[in-house]
């Protein structure tokens, strides 16, 4: 990488191993444009920005897609939901959706969609990303075809990675249940980030947007080899793990996620961006989204901010259940449609999820953190976004030692 890179922001004392992490990666060659924001029980303190071209524009609050991290922004509108008694967890679809309850989804409630057990990871007839345009969700256009979908499970158990349709069924959940028949979308902007004052976005055209796209397939095997021999490298996965994933994700790749012949790269064009996808296509800032993350780590109230209360927060977080999401990665999914991460896997304490390619959202409440990492530059076969992991668990390093 050459040294004209540009790292900004700032880190509160105690924090600067941090910021040396983030700044190792532009070395390294694995960001072109990235985020990184943390709050510690309620006060920022990793606030830092970087970019390979130091005449880009781009900057603490440029927007740029955080694919399925937007599961969790989702989530926490559902869990507002249950807080506001419009639905609980318990309920069957239908009870909301009478439309719903036809060919075998009559008895699927809400956890088993937020949890990815609905049998509609994939669509025997995919829809076109003009019916959820917001003004076509609110005249049914997306509801009237998911309604009529057959769900279909795995072989073994209910789990199955619902990477787009989970948002997309809530969305009809959610609005059919609002009193002001609003879309998560327009909730999103209306309740969560007007109040915060933080960048969040599902169905937006605004500008100070960067497009993503994938790291070179020369880059990664280069710096997958330089991973199996020990040295410092630009990927999380060595060589052999690499061909492994990159077979498996091209299995999964012939499934049908509910759009036909989905390239990720889509979200970046602007019939994709203004659509509502509450799965996949969140505009987001690593400020904003650490913000939210820190108003759920300090279980749903921040200052004047009151997402939901105690008690919903706790029923969003509880009764998770394991099972296999895709390829051979398992994780425990609680009923309100967040991860848990426990001891062992690199993330212990931390709820939430990721995005393709590396973006991550997540919270720690036992100390209290709310963590946000945007990216442009995606590596799709780090599925798990190790890199941001090591990140998460440096500003819990650092929490943990302060408290002392």
């Amino acid at each position: 990488m050459s040294a004209g890179y540009v790292v900004e922001g700032t880190v509160a004392p105690g924090y600067e191993s941090v910021r040396k992490m983030f700044q190792d990666q532009f070395e390294l060659g694995s960001e072109e444009n990235s985020q990184l924001c943390a709050y510690v029980e309620g006060e920022k303190v990793v606030d830092l920005w970087g970019k390979v071209d130091p005449s880009s524009t781009f900057d603490a609050d440029s927007l740029t897609n955080v694919y399925s991290s937007t599961k969790s922004i989702t989530a926490i509108m559902m869990g507002m939901a249950v807080d506001r008694g419009w639905l609980s967890y318990s309920d069957k679809i239908s009870q909301h959706w009478p439309e719903f309850g036809q060919a075998g989804k009559e008895d699927i409630t809400v956890a088993d969609l937020m949890r990815h057990e609905a049998g509609l990871a994939s669509l025997p007839e995919p829809i076109d990303i003009a019916d959820v345009l917001p003004e076509n969700v609110k005249t049914n256009q997306a509801g009237e075809k998911l309604a009529k979908q057959q769900p279909t499970w795995p072989q073994t158990g209910k789990r199955a990675y619902h990477a787009v349709t989970r948002g997309w069924i809530a969305n009809e959940v959610f609005r059919r249940v609002n009193p002001g028949n609003l879309t998560l979308g327009e909730f999103l902007d209306k309740e969560i980030a007007s109040p915060l004052k933080a960048d969040l976005y599902i169905g937006c055209s605004r500008e100070n947007y960067y497009e993503c796209k994938h790291a070179t397939a020369g880059y990664t095997i280069k710096e997958s080899i330089k991973k199996s021999l020990g040295m410092k490298s630009g990927v999380e996965s060595p060589v052999y793990h690499l061909l492994k994933i990159g077979i498996a994700t091209a299995k999964m790749s012939k499934g049908n996620v509910g759009l036909e012949k989905l390239d990720p790269l889509d979200f970046n064009k602007a019939s994709f961006r203004s659509a509502e996808c509450p799965s996949a296509n969140g505009n987001c800032s690593a400020r904003g989204l650490a913000l939210l993350g820190s108003v759920m780590a300090n279980k749903g109230s921040l200052g004047e901010t009151q997402l939901m209360n105690e008690s919903s927060w706790t029923a969003m977080h509880a009764e998770s259940t394991d099972g296999i999401l895709f390829l051979d990665i398992s994780c425990p999914f609680t009923q309100g449609g967040v991860a848990e991460f426990k001891e062992g896997n690199g993330r212990d304490g931390y709820y939430g999820w990721m995005g393709y390619g590396g973006s991550v959202f997540q919270w720690h409440p036992e100390l209290k953190i709310g963590f946000g990492y945007t990216c442009t530059l995606l590596f799709p076969v780090s599925l798990m976004n190790a890199k941001a992991a090591r990140f998460q668990t440096e500003v819990a390093r650092c929490a943990e030692t302060l408290k002392k």
